[in-house]
Order: C-alpha cells, then sequence, then structure tokens
C-alpha cells in the first residue's frame, strides 16, 4: 500500500535501504503491516454481532412477556422456572457479546489511530531527509557522510525505525487483548442449560426456588455470622437473627435470589444491622438500595421484603432486558423499631421515642450508608446504575448519604418527613444532579406535612429532643427545593372520623390526621399502583415515564 505517497518513491527505497544497513528493521516493511490490517471486516464484525446481541435482549424482553400467560394457565411453576433460566441464558450470551464488542471497537479505534500515526511518521522522515540536500537517486548513507549530514539522516531513520515499532507494539497488544475476551463462548449458558434440559428430568434440571442460576456466593461470612447467631444464648441476638432468617428465607420464596450483604449482631442496646439484596447484586445492571423508616428493625425486617421484591419485579417487567437487584438495607438504629434486638414495647425508653422526632439517627444512618455502598459498588458490575430510594425516616437517610457522597445516579425520596438538616435543596448532592433527585408526597399523608416539626418543637419545650432549627430539614415536596415530585396519588382511600358533642371541633382534626397517618404513610402504599410504576419507571432511566407535578 502507498504511504503518503512514497510507496515506490526513490527517499523510500533508500531510507529501507539505510535502515537496514544501519541494522534496524525495514520502516517500510513495518508501516505495510500496520496500514494493511483489515479493519474494514472487523467493524463490519462489530456491527453483526451489536445486532446478535440486540437480538438477544428483544428476546429475553419477549420470554418475560410470556411469564404472565404461562403462570395463569399451568399450574406446575417448572415451566416457568424454564423460561426465567432461559432468560438468564439469554442476558448472559448478551453480556459476553457486548464485552467483545467495546474490545473490538477499542481494537478499532487503535488501528486507525496507529495507521495515521504511522503515515505522518514516514511523511516527516521523508521530509526531513529531503531538507538535508541530499540529491535523490544518490547513495544516502554515502552522501551523508560525505556531506555532514550523517547525524541528521541517522537519527531520522533511526527515529522513525523506533517509532513504527512502538506502534506495531501497540497494535499487536489491542489485538491479543481482543483475542483474550473473544475466547468466551457466548453461546456457553445456552449450551449450559439446553445439556441440563437434556440430561436430566425438567423437575430436578431446575433450581427449587422461583428459578434462576444460583447467585456468586458473596455472603458466606455474613451467612455463617447468622448461623452462630441462631445458636446464641443472648435472647437480643437471637431474637434479631431470627427476624433476618425470616427475612432471607420470605426473600428466597418470593425473590428467588438473595444475598445478605451486611450483616451484624444486635445486642442489649443495638437494633443490629442487615441488608439483604433481592436479585444478584454481582449480575445487576441496576442497584437499588431502599432504607424503611420508623418502626422498623432487622428483627422485623420480613416486612420489607414485599416491597422490594415488588419494585425488582416491576422494574424487570419495564425493562426486561436489563437485571435488576434491590437491597432492603436495615443499616441503622431505626427509632420505634427495637430496644436492642428485640420489638418495641410500651416499656421502651423516653429517649427512643424521642430520637423519632429528630434527624440525628438518619444523619448517623446516612454515613453507614455512604460505606456500606463502597461495598456494594465493589461487588456490582463497573457500570451498574445505583439507585437510593428510602421512605419516611428512610428518605432522610438516604438524602444524607447523598449529600456525604452516595454518588447516586438517581435518589429517591417516599413520604418524606424531611431531607435532613444537611441539605438545603437539590443540588446539595454531589454526584447527583437536581434532575435525578425524585419525591413521592401524597398529599393526604400527614408526616409529609408539617406536623412532625409541630410535635418535635412540643417535646424540645419539654426538652425531651436536642434542638435544631427544624427536626428533618426542608420539605422535599417544596418547589423551592428543586427536585421533581412524582404526579401521583394515594393508592388507598382517603378516610374520615367524625366526632360528635361539645368537643367534635376540637377532636376531628386530630382523629383525622391519625387516621390518614394509618391510611396513607406506609411503605406498601408508595410501592403499588401508580406510585410503584414511577417509582420503578426512575430504576431503570424510563425517565419520560415518570409523571411530574409542580413541589408545594
Amino acid at each position: 500500500m502507498s504511504t503518503s505517497g512514497a510507496g515506490d518513491s526513490v527517499a523510500r527505497a533508500a531510507i529501507s535501504d539505510a535502515a537496514q544497513r544501519l541494522g534496524h528493521d525495514d520502516p517500510f516493511a513495518v508501516v505495510d503491516d500496520l496500514v494493511g490490517v483489515d479493519v474494514g471486516a472487523l467493524r463490519a464484525w462489530s456491527g453483526l454481532t451489536s445486532n446478535a446481541r440486540q437480538s438477544l435482549s428483544d428476546g429475553t424482553g419477549r420470554l418475560v412477556d410470556a411469564l404472565g400467560p404461562m403462570a395463569a394457565g399451568w399450574s406446575n411453576p417448572a415451566p416457568q422456572r424454564v423460561i426465567h433460566r432461559q432468560r438468564e441464558a439469554g442476558l448472559a450470551a448478551r453480556d459476553v457479546l457486548g464485552r467483545q464488542i467495546d474490545a473490538a471497537q477499542d481494537v478499532i479505534s487503535t488501528l486507525e489511530s496507529t495507521r495515521l500515526s504511522a503515515q505522518a511518521e514516514v511523511t516527516g522522515a521523508e521530509a526531513r531527509i529531503l531538507a538535508t540536500g541530499w540529491p535523490p537517486g544518490a547513495d544516502l548513507l554515502s552522501w551523508a557522510a560525505g556531506n555532514g549530514a550523517l547525524p541528521v539522516v541517522s537519527a531520522t531513520i533511526g527515529g522513525l525505525a523506533d517509532a513504527v515499532i512502538r506502534l506495531r507494539s501497540r497494535n499487536d497488544a489491542a489485538l491479543e487483548s481482543l483475542t483474550t475476551t473473544l475466547r468466551t463462548d457466548p453461546a456457553e449458558a445456552v449450551d449450559t442449560l439446553l445439556a441440563d434440559m437434556h440430561a436430566t428430568n425438567l423437575e430436578v434440571a431446575l433450581p427449587a426456588g422461583p428459578g434462576l442460576d444460583p447467585p456468586a456466593e458473596i455472603d458466606r461470612a455474613n451467612l455463617d455470622h447468622l448461623a452462630a447467631d441462631l445458636q446464641s444464648s443472648d435472647l437480643s441476638v437471637q431474637f434479631a437473627a431470627l427476624g433476618v432468617q425470616a427475612a432471607l428465607d420470605k426473600a428466597r420464596a418470593d425473590g428467588g435470589q438473595a444475598q445478605l450483604l451486611v450483616y451484624e449482631s444486635a445486642s442489649s442496646t443495638s437494633q443490629g444491622r442487615a441488608a439483604i439484596s433481592i436479585g444478584d447484586i454481582t449480575r445487576a445492571d441496576n442497584v437499588v438500595t431502599k432504607a424503611p423508616g420508623v418502626s422498623s428493625a432487622p428483627a422485623t425486617m420480613s416486612d420489607g421484603i414485599g416491597t422490594a421484591v415488588a419494585l425488582r419485579d416491576r422494574a424487570e417487567e419495564l425493562d426486561p432486558s436489563a437485571r435488576t437487584a434491590v437491597v432492603a438495607w436495615y443499616g441503622y438504629n431505626t427509632p420505634l423499631g427495637a430496644v436492642g434486638g428485640s420489638p418495641m414495647t410500651p416499656l421502651a425508653d423516653v429517649a427512643n421515642v424521642a430520637a423519632a422526632t429528630s434527624d440525628v439517627n438518619a444523619r448517623v444512618g446516612g454515613v453507614q450508608l455512604v460505606e456500606d455502598l463502597k461495598n456494594f459498588r465493589a461487588l456490582a458490575p463497573q457500570d451498574a446504575r445505583f439507585v437510593g430510594i428510602g421512605f419516611s425516616m428512610g428518605s432522610t437517610v438516604v438524602s444524607a448519604a447523598g449529600a456525604y457522597g452516595a454518588d447516586f445516579d438517581d435518589l429517591v425520596m417516599l413520604g418524606s418527613p424531611g431531607a435532613s438538616v444537611d441539605v438545603g435543596s437539590a443540588a446539595d448532592y454531589p454526584g447527583t444532579v437536581p434532575e435525578h433527585v425524585w419525591v413521592g408526597s401524597y398529599d393526604q399523608d400527614p408526616i409529609t406535612t408539617g406536623i412532625t416539626d409541630n410535635l418535635a418543637g412540643a417535646l424540645n419545650g419539654l426538652r425531651l429532643n436536642q434542638y435544631q432549627p427544624t427536626a428533618f430539614g426542608p420539605d422535599p415536596a417544596d418547589a423551592d427545593f428543586g427536585a421533581r415530585v412524582l404526579d401521583v396519588q394515594s393508592n388507598v382511600p382517603d378516610p374520615s372520623v367524625h366526632v360528635g358533642g361539645l368537643l367534635g371541633w376540637v377532636v376531628n382534626p386530630l382523629a383525622n390526621k391519625v387516621v390518614d397517618l394509618s391510611a396513607h404513610h406506609s411503605e406498601d402504599n408508595y410501592l403499588s399502583g401508580a406510585s410503584l410504576d414511577a417509582v420503578a419507571s426512575i430504576v431503570v432511566g424510563h425517565y419520560d415515564d415518570v409523571p411530574v407535578r409542580p413541589g408545594r
């Protein structure tokens, strides 16, 4: 091939001859190797493979669409399990092809860059040789030696030879990397599934749960710790461990896969800590961390598994080509949840009650969440999206974590009493732009109004709560906060209470607030119906499908 018009030039022949006499490889032979690589064929392969990857993504979506009719028509869950495994095999093949396409694009970029660089090196060397005054046709080295130009000529030829060798080394390294990546067969997961189905009975071949391949065992140490606590003679330790085990059992039964990502023992003074991932975090495209509100604790965390499963399932329905893992994170000391490892009783101390009327526990929890997220990110794929979702005081925790550097791709606050006193607006989250800060706030939910701040003020007057300007910080649903407010309505009817008599005008408003609190302020209410759809759309990045309205 021609390089800068030098293919048959006298200068090229002279430089080639001189390089070899000086002990170098022929630079033009190296250059011909560089420009002779068929980049077009590699680009065509990349295009075909991209189409195959898209077909796999589309196919997994159709498999998910089949699950509903199959569940309605078959009482035996085995066919559904097969569909689940086929989907997982398709997604595994898609991921392999994605890595191979990325590697091919890197090689294409390298080959094109080295080709241009080689041509530039040749053009520059020829120009420097001609600038010495060398008469084309004369023996280059003999002329240079007789005319005092040998240092320039030698340096030019040596520089060219070294430069093209370095460029060839870059090409070789890129091609070797691509070769290594291509050694992984994208059909391996599919072949394994087919071999299982042919070799064994369907019921035996499939896992006993709702049917996904076993997740990577990344939680063995936590599971062993939990097993030991289940045998503890300390009732606080054992009670909390029983609650976490119950949550794990529920997660496995309802969600298929469960990983105990965090586990710390309870004690007489600590609720303990736990986090369970619904779905395999090591293969997730979307990782959600969901923090609960007051009255929650590891001892009762099975109560929060249902919403985690519902959110994971809805997210994967909206985007069947992406895996979602939802981590039920019970990682902070939740007021009104437990005294030590045991649930709250009427004898719980006043300090625990007072803790429910400030964001102190939530801010401490925010620090703990940031640390746990570092571990979650180390387990998840490098390009996984991370979404923080909190309900009630859990929203204050997630907001505080966002302010402390959690770097959420999206941050969602549901039923929030406030964004914490360390946050002034949606612009106060480094790593999360205001357009990706979301708020779900039902107008009938008294916790999202000023009732919590009013209660905190009353406790301040009784000296039961450390004074701070507001109990939980600004209302994130306020227009001035700058978040995107979900345009969704409560999923339960609005109840009302009417008390007659002379005191009715006093009792009725208070009674209705209590009834509203019980009816509307629940995690189940915020993660069902249209609100669940909106949150799941955020999780998978379908932002155009999220209904929003102006803030208060």
